[in-house]
């Protein structure tokens, strides 16, 4: 039998299979990148959201407390205030609460399966960096939760401690009870999501 020094060749249907996993792992890059791509996008939308139900939260409050003051309108207007800002301070958490899963899904589904792809670990590390180093930060977030205590459950408690002193019918009585209502559901849920490190800044 004649030894021989050839190099051997690889097998073409072990090229293809390499070949075809490569292009496989390549699609599901680019896949779960444009996933990030538009889920970062829906996050910026909701934080230029957040914002419009604040300036919304403002603009209502400086309104009817200055059509009150200039003596244009009754003390009972005031019943306006924790009705609207409740519903602002609701939609608002939501908003809060959503861009919340968005963060969630980034880091618990898109992260890992392209650490898997890549075999770098440091891929899409931010949201892991906001759970392990920011979020756990002593203090973290206090400026933003102590401005949106202030902005929605505060002013409308204040609202209805005052509108109290002249309330003389059954819709007033009606209108302070669900004010009451909706302040009370705002600050449950914010105690519930501030438990849960989201981010209020």
């Amino acid at each position: 039998m004649e030894a021989t020094d050839a190099p051997r060749e690889h097998s073409p249907s072990l090229q293809v299979t390499s070949h075809t996993m490569s292009a496989k792992r390549s699609a599901v890059v680019e896949v779960a990148l444009a996933e990030f791509s538009a889920l970062r996008s829906e996050i910026d939308n909701l934080a230029n959201a957040h914002r419009a139900m604040i300036g919304l939260n403002i603009t209502v409050v400086v309104a009817i407390s200055g059509f009150i003051l200039a003596e244009k309108a009754r003390p009972q207007l005031l019943l306006v205030i924790p009705l609207a800002s409740g519903a602002i301070g609701l939609v608002y958490q939501w908003y809060v609460l959503h861009a919340k899963h968005i963060g969630d899904y980034i880091n618990d589904s898109l992260r890992p399966l392209l650490i898997d792809h890549t075999q770098d670990e440091r891929v899409l590390a931010w949201e892991q960096r906001l759970r392990t180093k920011v979020y756990a930060r002593r203090g973290s977030g206090l400026a933003g939760q102590l401005a949106y205590l202030l902005l929605f459950p505060t002013v409308p408690v204040a609202s209805l401690a005052i509108a109290l002193l002249y309330l003389d019918s059954g819709w007033h009585w009606a209108a302070w009870l669900a004010g009451a209502a909706l302040s009370v559901a705002q600050v449950t849920i914010w105690f519930w999501q501030a438990r849960k490190w989201v981010c209020w800044t």
